[in-house]
């Protein structure tokens, strides 16, 4: 490479320095560099000569044209180009879910698979731009994760909050591709929920206290999960039209505005309940005030003291393989098991799919069908439908 000044035809020297170097293709390229100072003219032709000789090579990749823009940018401007960092993006991307009102268990769930990733990569890659993330960057994580004792599920969940984020960024034109779309999710076998029959479910509020009888009857007649029972509130009851409306902490944010409130019939062995109860006149008073508040994981939280609950009812919970490092053994009863017992009992009841889904708040088959269990005895009366051949 060498730098010039061009002679036009009548003499005249220009008053830029023009730059002569090789290109991708082994051509001599001819270009003006618009400087009149000759020591930046040739600090700007290093760079176009070395972008050629990347290209040439096969690695003038995303992320090092991001790069050589930018010394572009700072040889010419002293700016650089608004291209975001790893970790800053990832924590907007994370804010930006708060501001939209999602459910905070939700965020939760988020915050920890990001900040994991991000410590998951060399110091140097924090700060990389996000252009230049990889699927093999991803794929570490992935297996990182598995291989400290995390749940296929729970490793899953990791790539699947790695996708949104990406594929936000990818919508606002901050990226062209999403890496973590090219990494395969790990196969999740034998870790399923499973109903509690109706004899087990008796045996819970035999020993249970008043509160946790409610808490029970709403899980098993309703289909309410842990925390949305718990924040009940006498303002939630029509003692009237026998209902409960509430907003699902889970779902309700990603809803529009006219189906955020999910309605309820209550059954009639929650309204004798409620009957018994001393009727508040305060609309806000909690339902269950000693359970209100709490939160559902943690040691103290819900989760636990319902798995006490069953340890008392002398209730056998299937468990999965026992993991090592992070990862929890998966307990296939719990509270949440109540609510597949309802789906379940709907279906084993004859009523329509519809009808279950609307009641229960689900937005796909799905994931209905993973709540849907029935029994052998529905199957017999279909098959005595059925005539014979013999």
């Amino acid at each position: 490479m060498y730098v010039f000044k061009r002679t036009g035809s009548t003499g005249t020297t220009s008053k830029y320095w023009s730059v002569k170097f090789r290109g991708h293709d082994g051509r001599q390229i001819l270009r003006t560099t618009r400087c009149e100072n000759k020591q930046e003219a040739v600090e700007i032709g290093a760079k176009w000569e070395r972008a050629a000789r990347l290209a040439a090579n096969g690695e003038f990749t995303q992320a090092a044209s991001i790069t050589f823009f930018n010394e572009l940018l700072r040889a010419t401007t002293a700016e650089e180009l608004n291209v975001p960092r790893v970790e800053a993006y990832l924590d907007s991307w994370l804010e930006s879910k708060r501001v939209l009102a999602k459910a905070k268990g939700t965020l939760t769930r988020y915050k920890p698979v990001l900040h994991a990733f991000v410590a998951s990569l060399p110091e140097r890659r924090r700060t990389a731009t996000l252009a230049s993330v990889t699927a093999s960057e991803i794929e570490r994580f992935r297996n990182s994760e598995s291989a400290s004792g995390k749940s296929a599920s729970t490793v899953n969940f990791g790539v699947k909050v790695l996708r949104a984020a990406l594929n936000t960024a990818r919508r606002q034109g901050l990226i062209t591709t999403n890496p973590a779309e090219a990494v395969e999710l790990l196969a999740e076998e034998g870790e399923q929920r499973i109903p509690f029959d109706s004899d087990q479910v008796r045996t819970l509020i035999q020993h249970a206290n008043n509160e946790w009888r409610g808490m029970i009857l709403f899980g098993f007649h309703a289909g309410l999960r842990l925390s949305d029972c718990a924040g009940l509130t006498w303002a939630n009851i029509d003692t009237v039209r026998h209902t409960v409306t509430f907003r699902a902490k889970k779902t309700a944010a990603r809803k529009k505005s006219a189906e955020k409130e999910t309605t309820v019939a209550l059954h009639r062995d929650i309204v004798s309940y409620l009957d018994a109860l001393a009727t508040n006149d305060n609309p806000i008073a909690p339902l269950f005030p000693s359970l209100h508040g709490k939160p559902s994981g943690s040691h103290g939280g819900l989760s636990n003291a319902f798995n006490r609950l069953m340890q008392v009812s002398q209730i056998r919970v299937p468990v999965g393989l026992k993991k090592e490092g992070k990862g929890r053994q998966f307990r296939a009863l719990g509270f949440h098991s109540l609510r597949h017992s309802f789906v379940s009992r709907l279906a084993n009841a004859e009523v329509s799919a519809d009808v279950r889904k609307q009641i229960v708040g689900h937005s796909s088959d799905e994931i209905h069908q993973r709540y849907v269990h029935l029994e052998l005895g529905l199957q017999k009366s279909a098959l005595s439908k059925l005539e014979s051949i013999l």
